[in-house]
């Protein structure tokens, strides 16, 4: 798993790549947790690079995704590979986290 951030005030891009399981979601949270408390409440999670996500990984979109709304913010997912796509909307996450095809459709969705 590799991410990186790229903050812009209170919206910030989160690049995800490779797989989000029990290993690794720990160090997502970790990473989207520190700047939501730093005041980014609008988060972007890039998942273009994504191969796989385990309910760990669903947990942890979850998780932040309330803990963003719970700071007056929001998130929302883009750039899903169909596998990927197919667990979220499996699992129902995919009608409660604003998924969208391009970046600049995400970033609509959470009004930035």
């Amino acid at each position: 798993m590799d991410q990186s951030t790229q903050t812009g005030g209170v919206v910030v891009t989160h690049q995800l790549a490779g797989r989000i399981d029990t290993s690794t979601s720990p160090a997502v949270e970790a990473e989207i947790k520190a700047k939501l408390a730093a005041g980014s409440t609008r988060i972007l999670l890039d998942m273009r690079e994504v191969t796989y996500v385990s309910s760990a990984g669903l947990r942890v979109v979850l998780l932040v995704a309330k803990q963003a709304k719970a700071a007056g913010g929001n998130l929302a997912l883009f750039g899903l590979q169909p596998s990927v796509r197919e667990v979220f909307d499996i699992s129902g996450f995919g009608k409660i986290i604003p998924i969208a095809a391009s970046e600049a459709e995400a970033r609509a969705l959470i009004g930035a």
